[in-house]
């Protein structure tokens, strides 16, 4: 069967454009009141696990894959260092938030001039070396990070390995209609049930509050690369990419772009990593290390590099699927018992299943099969237009 062609901002593609935004726009409400007492899927003889506070971690990781998508999906630097500025914000919005009682989005008019600043003074020697070298070089930022975390002289500020506890809450306030909308839920069919409760309890609307505020600095910041993606220095940043020469010959300033996709790169993982003292209210070093660097990897391969959507994907990816591996006991069908961190090797045999399915990541795998439906193609000339 051929897809159906349809004209790019043709009535047809703008119905199908607002009734993908109509879903989104509520399955994001219904998300946080759905999830805010924990689902518990059994599959397989098997239980899984979720909660408000897991698709809050998802969200900020999104924006962490969204930072090394920026540098290494669009701009083709490898970079494994990333974690080194997502621990950065975390620990400036916890110091202080906890410290010098500020609020926590106030802490981000810190956190950003902050991280874009050290992620261009990185990114200078990114100018001098590429590939597996520079790889090698930000794998560093990675593996020292826990140990500037714990210096003595910081331990007043970080309480070293103990980690940052933030004692400070968010609590919704009282204009936020939480239980108006959990009313308005439950009295949806079917839907209606999943919600379990008549009234949420304090931590649950806390959870829920938190949400909505992740979500919007989350928007905020695919926003930003959204259009910076389509303006005249994204175009540079692919360009980079595809062939330094060429760019340079077209007088792109490799300098300057490559040092400014570090920093934007940086500041979105800084803003990534208030987001994660957000929902967490700590922050520990030995989480913020090597293991994190190469799950921002991982994140990015499976949701797609060079796709917005796939940052998005390969967020909620690591989240879950690492959750869900760890939680499965029991393998269908051949009766194999899992424990402890042979529960890992699930994730191991999802991920390279995953890679044969679809090479280029979720995103572009659920394009292709779009695309079988239907495509969207560029509009002709106005009628009785003629081209001299």
């Amino acid at each position: 069967m051929r897809p159906r062609l349809i004209a790019e901002g043709s009535s047809t593609h703008r119905w199908i454009q607002g009734g993908n935004w109509t879903l989104t726009i509520v399955v994001m409400i219904a998300i946080p009141f759905l999830v805010a007492i924990p689902l518990k899927p059994t599959l397989f003889g098997n239980s899984y696990t979720i909660g408000i506070s897991n698709v809050n971690e998802a969200i900020a990781w999104a924006v962490a894959v969204l930072g090394l998508n920026i540098l290494t999906g669009f701009n083709g630097q490898l970079s494994l260092g990333n974690s080194f500025f997502v621990g950065t914000g975390a620990y400036l919005t916890g110091v202080f938030v906890q410290t010098y009682h500020w609020s926590y989005l106030s802490t981000l008019i810190v956190v950003i001039p902050v991280c874009l600043a050290i992620g261009l003074i990185v990114g200078i020697p990114a100018l001098r070396i590429q590939g597996l070298y520079l790889a090698l070089v930000t794998f560093g930022l990675a593996a020292v990070f826990p140990s500037i975390a714990k210096l003595e002289q910081l331990d007043r500020f970080t309480h070293g390995s103990n980690g940052l506890s933030i004692t400070s809450k968010l609590l919704p306030p009282s204009w936020m209609p939480i239980q108006g909308t959990l009313d308005l839920i439950n009295k949806i069919p079917i839907i209606g049930d999943w919600t379990g409760t008549d009234h949420f309890s304090k931590r649950q609307a806390e959870g829920i509050y938190a949400y909505f505020l992740l979500v919007m600095i989350a928007g905020a910041c695919f926003l930003l690369a959204y259009n910076l993606i389509r303006s005249r220095p994204g175009r540079a940043l692919i360009a980079i990419r595809d062939n330094e020469i060429g760019a340079e010959v077209a007088g792109i300033n490799l300098s300057l772009y490559k040092a400014g996709a570090f920093g934007v790169a940086a500041l979105l993982s800084g803003v990534a990593g208030t987001m994660l003292s957000i929902d967490k209210n700590f922050v520990s070093p030995d989480d913020l290390g090597v293991n994190f660097a190469i799950f921002l990897v991982v994140g990015l391969i499976v949701g797609g590099s060079a796709n917005l959507k796939g940052s998005l994907i390969g967020g909620f990816a690591v989240i879950f699927v690492r959750q869900w591996a760890s939680q499965t006991n029991e393998v269908p069908l051949l009766g194999w018992g899992l424990s402890g961190p042979y529960g890992q090797m699930v994730l191991g045999v999802l991920l390279i299943g995953l890679m044969f399915v679809m090479p280029g990541g979720i995103a572009f795998g659920m394009q292709r099969l779009r695309q079988r439906v239907y495509r969207v193609v560029p509009a002709g000339p106005p009628e009785g237009r003629t081209d001299d």
